[in-house]
């Protein structure tokens, strides 16, 4: 196909643009082509919305500003129509706008999962994706979980692969921010500023080692692990930061809990006054993780009390939970923009990635339904590239909050795998998650859906080209619906009507699969895309259980 970019001196945005369509076609630039014409008018409002334009010969997007041009030559890709020498764009119905402004991805940069792992030039152009499907702002973890020493090389390596992701969303105009645990030390703190991990700990977690934010002394060494922190953005900037209360994070000594509504948030207070000295445009969501889970400890109720006075600075709340959106924030007045922090890694499957793709489209559409009337965006948790599919349904939401999943995933699947197979993948999709939200329940499998799923597997496999056939994001799909129909079918015939192993099933279900020669080259195919290797001991989250091991003793 010939084409013609014309940019308007937008060369970085043409550039986007002629790469991602030189993956699909080949493709040939010269002034003689069908003509695209990149334009931004400031007089189009509100910012980051775009619209795209076609004629006979042309096609035209048109964007409020930098970002909103990348958005739109976002939609001009995703909706197009392909074929194997050419594509013909869509035009959008008047101008686009996001609904939502905050629309980050949460990279969770550590335990050495993909983001830990992949090379920077493949986390470059995952930004760069994350980009052009909507998302404006990236944001990761500063990992003082993994850290011995200051300095060491775990340190080292962490602010170095931080800081390349975060230049590389710089580059194209994203915001960038940093997820902070306020109490969180790094392995060789004092012992003597220990917490009291005796808070509930079946939905909270006590990953890492945790400070006693009342002991002495506790306050002013956290203060330098926030400046080391902060080193991380030096010559970046920080435009928001998340603060975080449990999993990594509480302390459950009387002078500090209720933590949520007390130690918590005067431990955020501090910890604004050491972010503003060094960046003071930075915004602050307090996020309320587990917050009164399982046990109402009034913890909502008092930061909804504060934020009326000592805390009326907060920029955001994130808010979500482990199951069901929480009911106070529903309840209650909206006192600040509400983003949330939909699980869209770890929800109901150990390992969380072990079997490829996790894609739980009725339960995020439940979820979202239930309260996007109090949000304002979100920030998807993310581990890796096996919730590739979810990422877009949760922005695909900021855009548009009245779209339904078959709408958003239509056209990834449209774009990913091909215009003729969007029916067949999307009731594939549909039973994968039928099965994962039974174990993920602790109830029996229904093999007739894995089976249907499989089967869909190998035929959309068979039709879709050989493009698409090779692509990971095809190929973790594909690979979850094989191994779903190869171990639901194994562990019914290994223990037929027999409910009490389902719980062992959902934890270690590839022993089943030990003997089988397919499946241990599937396992063996995520692990190489993932970047996972047993040696290194330490990704037992997201390792594929190659050989029947699931690092049973790690879990």
């Amino acid at each position: 196909m010939e084409l013609h970019i014309k940019s308007n001196g937008n060369n970085m945005h043409a550039a986007v643009l002629e790469r991602h369509i030189c993956k699909r076609i080949p493709a040939v630039f010269s002034t003689d082509g069908y003509e695209i014409e990149l334009l931004i008018d400031p007089t189009m409002q509100p910012k980051e919305s775009y619209r795209i334009d076609t004629e006979a010969h042309t096609c035209r997007v048109v964007a409020s500003c930098s970002l909103g041009l990348y958005f739109g030559i976002g939609k001009l890709l995703h909706s197009a129509k392909w074929a194997t020498d050419h594509f013909v764009p869509r035009a959008t119905d008047g101008v686009v706008t996001p609904a939502c402004e905050f629309r980050g991805m949460y990279f969770s940069v550590h335990f050495y999962n993909w983001y830990h792992m992949a090379s920077i030039e493949e986390l470059e152009a995952y930004v760069e994706d994350m980009l052009l499907w909507g998302y404006n702002t990236i944001l990761g973890i500063f990992p003082v979980v993994n850290i011995v020493q200051w300095g060491d090389q775990i340190h080292t390596e962490a602010v170095g692969r931080l800081r390349q992701i975060y230049f590389a969303a710089q580059k194209y105009g994203m915001q960038v921010g940093m997820l902070l645990p306020v109490n969180q030390a790094i392995q060789s703190a004092p012992e003597e500023l220990s917490n009291d991990a005796s808070f509930n700990l079946l939905m909270r977690g006590n990953h890492g080692r945790n400070i006693c934010m009342s002991k002495p002394g506790a306050m002013e060494y956290m203060r330098g692990v926030w400046e080391h922190a902060l080193d991380t953005f030096d010559g970046i900037g920080l435009d928001y930061l998340v603060t975080w209360p449990y999993d990594e994070g509480g302390c459950g000594c009387p002078d500090c809990r209720p933590w949520g509504a007390n130690k918590y948030l005067d431990s955020i207070i501090e910890l604004r006054k050491v972010v503003q000295n060094r960046f003071p445009a930075t915004k602050f969501v307090v996020s309320t993780w587990a917050f009164d889970d399982p046990d109402d400890e009034g913890e909502y109720a008092g930061l909804y009390r504060r934020l009326k006075t000592d805390m009326a600075w907060i920029d955001y709340l994130m808010i979500d939970s482990h199951g069901e959106f929480p009911r106070f924030a529903l309840e209650n007045e909206v006192l600040k923009p509400i983003i949330n922090f939909p699980e869209i890694s770890m929800w109901g499957l150990i390992p969380w990635g072990g079997f490829g793709a996790n894609p739980l489209p009725c339960r995020f559409q439940k979820i979202w339904g239930s309260s996007r009337h109090v949000l304002s965006g979100g920030l998807p948790y993310s581990e890796g590239i096996y919730e590739d599919i979810s990422k877009i349904q949760c922005v695909g939401y900021y855009w548009n909050p009245d779209a339904s999943w078959q709408e958003i995933l239509g056209e990834y699947i449209r774009y990913e795998y091909g215009e003729d197979v969007v029916e067949d993948v999307l009731e594939m999709v549909a039973c994968i998650e039928i099965n994962h939200a039974h174990i993920g329940d602790n109830e029996e499998p229904e093999l007739s859906y894995a089976q249907r799923a499989g089967d869909l597997a190998r035929r959309v496999d068979a039709r879709i080209s050989e493009q698409a056939k090779s692509a990971w994001r095809w190929r973790i799909l594909y690979i979850r619906a094989i191994l779903d129909k190869k171990r639901y079918t194994a562990y019914q015939t290994a223990y037929p009507n027999d409910p009490k192993h389902i719980k062992r099933f959902s934890l270690f279900s590839g022993d089943l699969l030990i003997e089988d020669g397919e499946a241990q080259e599937l396992f063996a195919e995520l692990q190489r895309d993932y970047h996972s290797v047993p040696a290194n001991g330490k990704n037992h989250f997201t390792l594929p259980p190659l050989g029947g091991t699931a690092h049973k003793e790690e879990i």
